[in-house]
């Protein structure tokens, strides 16, 4: 089989933030939106898609629990149709995302992490954490050979995080 074949990579998540041209006033979340405030901010559920609006202080709204921008766009521009506001203006930024990852392989953890600086072995989960310094994220692999990537906010770069330590590992003889 090939190898790329065995490869699977799925964005679980990502967290986005999106700045209205105008600032959300919290009183109008808590009242027209059914929004909970909590701290400096006002927590907003929404239910499909299931999706959680944090809207912060500054009256931008950060978005968890959505893997795409074009989705998220729409639930904002839902929100901010709710509120009564227009979405003109609106601008948005991409965060970090949860990867999830499997080589299709089981991983040898001990040799992984005696034959790799870059690899620690993590006893209280039981995983190894790479540091994926070329690709600017972490990678937490776990004997079975699934994993998450952590740290990166490009599906792409965290792809060919994977890849680059399937080979990696591949090469050493840590996959079995």
């Amino acid at each position: 089989m090939d190898e790329d074949a065995r490869i699977r990579v799925n964005v679980e998540t990502q967290t986005f933030r999106f700045i209205p041209g105008k600032p959300i006033k919290h009183d109008d979340a808590v009242k027209l939106a059914k929004g909970i405030k909590s701290g400096p901010w006002v927590v907003i559920s929404h239910k499909e898609p299931r999706a959680t609006f944090v809207v912060e202080e500054s009256g931008s709204v950060l978005v968890h629990g959505i893997a795409r921008l074009e989705v998220a766009r729409l639930v904002i521009q839902e929100l901010l149709l709710s509120l009564g506001m227009s979405e003109e203006g609106l601008h948005s930024e991409a965060g970090d995302m949860l990867v999830s990852f499997s080589f299709g392989r089981a991983v040898l953890l001990d040799l992984a992490a005696a034959r790799f600086a870059d690899v620690e072995k993590d006893e209280r989960v039981g995983c190894i954490r790479i540091d994926a310094n070329r690709h600017n994220c972490n990678l937490l692999v776990f004997n079975n050979g699934h994993g998450v990537v952590t740290g990166q906010s490009s599906k792409r770069v965290a792809e060919m995080a994977v890849r680059h330590w399937a080979d990696q590992l591949d090469e050493e003889g840590a996959l079995a």
